[in-house]
């Protein structure tokens, strides 16, 4: 079976390139004086970075809490429950929406770009801000 891979075209330079080229990265910043990941992939080409999320703490802390809702799921196969297992779908649902929400909110509040600035001694070091 093939994965059909989405094609992008990059908004700076109108590079043409596939999803499946691109490697998904991550880095830390601090932004308004809280600790965030920005997740993202960059223009093969011309290096125009696409943001894909911003994740914080509390967003780990409600996958976390997602994953034990999830495990509880796994562990009830078989137990002929079905209250029960109706029960932890629908938590599954809430939890995943909370989520969803959270990344949401937080991708709202800093809406701007992300670029890649030189480094102070012009090395191969790139390093990324925020353009609000």
């Amino acid at each position: 079976m093939s994965t059909k891979f989405a094609t992008v075209y990059c908004d700076d330079c109108k590079h043409e390139f596939s999803m499946d080229s691109v490697d998904i990265q991550e880095t830390t910043m601090n932004l308004g004086g809280q600790a965030l990941t920005l997740v993202y992939f960059t223009c093969p080409k011309c290096n125009k970075i696409y943001r894909i999320t911003l994740k914080d703490e509390r967003y780990e802390e409600l996958k976390e809490d997602l994953e034990r809702t999830k495990t509880r799921i796994r562990k009830n196969r078989g137990s002929r429950n079905d209250e029960f297992a109706r029960t932890l779908n629908l938590m599954v649902t809430k939890k995943h929406e909370r989520m969803r929400n959270h990344l949401a909110k937080l991708n709202d509040k800093f809406p701007g770009t992300f670029t890649f600035v030189a480094s102070e001694n012009n090395h191969e070091d790139k390093i990324i801000t925020y353009l609000p």
